[in-house]
C-alpha cells in the first residue's frame, strides 16, 4: 500500500504480506484445497524454494530456505530495512517475530515524513496543515512530528495496528532487550552496509537529478 505509514516504512502495513504459492502437482492442492501456514517468510526464501521445486541444488552460501524442505526449520525472526528512498536518506531496521515487531530508528532527528513523492497529494497537504494547526489527535499527530523515538516495540497480537509503543514500558524490558540483541547481532554478522555513509558518487547523482528536494545534510557538500 502507498499510504504514508506503509510503503517505505517498517511497520506491518508495509511488510506483512501473505505469500501465496501454486504449482502443478502440489499435493496440498488436490481437490482444490490449499494449506495455510503461519511461518515467518523472508523474501530471500523464494529463491531457494523455486530452485528446490525445479530440482536444482541449493548452494550452501545461500541464506534462503526451501519452504517445503522435509526438515524445514521455520524462522524465529525476520529482519527488514529502509535506507535511502529516492532522494530522502534514512536508516531504519526492524525485527519481526511471531508476536512482536521491534523498530530501530537510527536518525531520530529526522521526521518520519521527510520530503517524498506523496507530498504532491492533496490529502498529504491537508494533513500537514492540520498538524501545523495542532488539530490532529496525539495518535494521528505522532507520525507527522519533527522527531521520532530511537526504538519502537509493538505487541502485534494485542495491537495489530502498531499504535502503542512499548519500548518505554518496563514490563516489556525483556522483550525489548531480546529483539535489540537480535538486531545488533544481525548488523555485526552481515556487516550491514547501512551503517556506512553512501558513496559520494551515488549522492551526487541523486543531487543532480532531484536538486532542491535533497534537503538531507549528506547533500551539503554539493551545494
Amino acid at each position: 500500500m502507498r499510504l504514508w505509514r506503509h510503503k517505505q516504512f517498517c511497520y506491518d502495513g508495509g511488510l506483512f504480506v501473505p505469500f501465496i504459492m501454486s504449482w502443478p502437482g502440489n499435493p496440498n492442492q488436490l481437490g482444490g484445497k490449499g494449506k495455510v501456514r503461519e511461518d515467518l517468510v523472508n523474501g530471500l526464501d523464494i529463491s531457494a524454494t523455486s530452485l528446490a521445486l525445479a530440482g536444482i541444488p541449493i548452494q550452501d552460501y545461500m541464506e534462503s530456505r526451501d519452504l517445503f524442505a522435509k526438515r524445514f526449520k521455520p524462522r524465529e525472526f525476520i529482519i527488514s530495512a529502509r535506507d535511502r528512498c529516492d532522494f530522502t536518506i534514512d536508516r531504519i531496521r526492524t525485527v519481526r517475530t511471531k508476536q512482536f515487531r521491534y523498530i530501530r530508528n537510527f536518525l531520530t532527528d529526522r521526521p518520519y515524513m521527510q520530503p517524498n513523492y506523496r507530498d504532491e497529494w492533496e490529502i498529504t497537504k491537508i494533513i500537514r496543515k492540520l498538524h501545523a494547526e495542532g488539530k490532529l489527535n496525539p495518535i494521528q499527530d505522532r507520525f507527522w512530528s519533527e522527531e521520532r523515538p530511537a526504538e519502537e516495540l509493538y505487541d502485534l497480537e494485542n495491537d495489530p495496528h502498531e499504535i502503542h509503543n512499548l519500548a518505554f514500558d518496563s514490563s516489556y524490558l525483556e522483550e525489548l532487550q531480546g529483539h535489540r540483541n537480535t538486531l545488533e547481532n544481525w548488523i555485526k554478522e552481515t556487516d550491514d552496509k547501512g551503517q556506512y555513509p553512501e558513496d559520494k558518487t551515488n549522492l551526487k547523482y541523486m543531487f543532480d537529478w532531484w536538486g532542491e528536494k535533497c534537503v538531507n545534510p549528506e547533500y551539503d557538500i554539493f551545494r
